[in-house]
């Protein structure tokens, strides 16, 4: 399955992500993320292929899983996992607008 160039640096980033293991980097890295899946809707449909979509949603559960297993490894002062759990929520809200983006025509057929 082909993927746009904007699904596979997205893609990269997730994969270098979850093998981080520093606090502040993992932090930074996550917003840039969250960022990026936020600005999916903004650009033009014609970049993106329906098979995108699938990805995306991929991707945003792999960045969950990595969130979990930082929240499981116990590693973190609980203001620091507090704000972890919170940007699971965040990502699977951003998740949902380009699931909606996608299904009123956000993305346009090969």
């Amino acid at each position: 399955m082909t993927t746009s160039p904007t699904v596979d640096a997205l893609d990269t980033k997730v994969q270098e992500f979850r093998l981080e293991h520093r606090r502040r980097t993992f932090v930074d890295e996550l917003t840039h993320l969250v960022t990026a899946l936020g600005r999916i809707p903004d650009l033009p449909p014609a970049d993106f292929s329906p098979g995108d979509r699938e990805r995306l949603r991929e991707l945003a559960d792999e960045i969950v899983e990595s969130i979990e297993r930082r929240l499981d490894s116990d590693q973190d002062s609980e203001s620091a996992k507090q704000h972890l759990a919170s940007t699971i929520y965040e990502v699977r809200r951003r998740m949902e607008v380009i699931d909606a983006w996608f299904a009123h025509g956000g993305a346009t057929p090969p």
